[in-house]
């Protein structure tokens, strides 16, 4: 806890959070602004997020406003649709708002720029890529711990106490009506399991004849209809999935937007997804979800929330890498058994079963 800290917030009246980054970074940021606001119930907050991912923080009532930050079209996953604005045209308008704190949740040199030329006398971020010039409250950035744990860090260094940590997602009555009409087979009664098996990187992709044998697995099982999301590119591998296991199934991918995937993972009982930002939306969605990890640090980017499961092999000494560069092998996915994740799929759905 920061009771030992001086509470830098307290004359906070304007505050903004840099966070344009992908959709499983953003939803990652709820519990951040959650507390932040608790800290600071009567101060604007705005967040600053990138022109798709910031979608998914749409209703949140714990910010004032979002502002897209579009610069680029080098992020292909999360690239606007209307012209990219420069740099300094967003250094500019977010100088004349004259903020009091920004929290740069981001850790690249840019950003801390960003910070330095907003004019806010409190720039309270991670101690990384040269910033400490940069910013008023550098905070060490540790690696060991989950990605929400250590966005606490900061808040925590600007004297605000953690209490709720729970990740949400607000999706509304709306978008819920959409989605059915949209995938008419919601309206029918059974278990319903989301698959997410396509990743925007190669290197957390699960082998899929590993997916068949988790979808002969739990169908065997369990007598469910299978839901998979994915965008439009993601098609193809969905139906061969659909086609090689002769689950019963419906192939979402490309059909819906950000806001309609987050209310079809609402109204999943499971959610099987590689390592993606789909697993941490339906992890905020309240559905329990299995994320299967290979290069990545599962400690560090699991589905927040003890009723979520990271499944990866423990035996394999180079998992979670981290490797910058495509490898044409990970073992650590092609090692990993998919009856781990059948059984682990199972006795999730059974376990709900039992409270019921």
């Amino acid at each position: 806890m920061a009771s030992h800290r001086s509470n830098l917030l307290k004359n906070a009246r304007r505050i903004l959070v840099v966070r344009y980054r992908f959709i499983g970074d953003t939803i990652l940021t709820v519990p951040f602004l959650r507390n932040l606001k608790q800290a600071c119930p009567e101060a604007v907050i705005d967040v600053l997020v990138g022109p798709q991912s910031g979608g998914v923080l749409e209703n949140c009532p714990y910010l004032n406003e979002l502002i897209v930050f579009d610069t680029t079209r080098f992020h292909k996953y999360d690239s606007g649709k209307g012209k990219a604005r420069n740099f300094w045209h967003y250094a500019w308008m977010l100088r004349k708002r004259k903020y009091d704190c920004v929290f740069v949740l981001k850790r690249s040199l840019s950003s801390g720029v960003l910070a330095l030329l907003t004019g806010a006398p409190l720039r309270i971020g991670y101690a990384t890529e040269g910033r400490n010039l940069l910013l008023t409250h550098p905070v060490k950035w540790r690696k060991d711990i989950h990605e929400v744990e250590s966005l606490f860090d900061i808040l925590e260094a600007a004297g605000a106490q953690i209490s709720e940590k729970k990740l949400e997602a607000w999706v509304s009555f709306e978008e819920m009506q959409r989605v059915k009409e949209l995938l008419p087979q919601l309206k029918e009664g059974g278990m319903k399991i989301l698959i997410h098996a396509a990743a925007a990187h190669p290197d957390k992709m699960y082998p899929a004849e590993k997916w068949l044998q988790i979808l002969k697995g739990v169908k065997e099982r369990c007598d469910a209809t299978f839901y998979f999301s994915g965008a439009e590119r993601d098609v193809l591998l969905n139906e061969e999935l659909i086609a090689g296991s002769g689950v019963k199934a419906v192939n979402a991918a490309g059909r819906l937007s950000l806001r309609e995937s987050m209310a079809l993972y609402a109204q999943m009982k499971l959610a099987i997804c590689v390592d993606s930002g789909p697993a941490h939306l339906c992890a905020a969605a309240g559905t329990q979800t299995i994320a299967i990890f290979g290069p990545t640090d599962p400690n560090r980017w699991r589905p927040y929330g003890a009723e979520h499961q990271a499944i990866f092999d423990k035996s394999i000494d180079c998992r979670a890498c981290a490797e910058k560069r495509t490898l044409t092998r990970h073992d650590c996915l092609t090692k990993l058994d998919a009856i781990k994740i059948v059984e682990a799929a199972v006795s999730l759905i059974n376990s709900q079963s039992s409270e019921l």
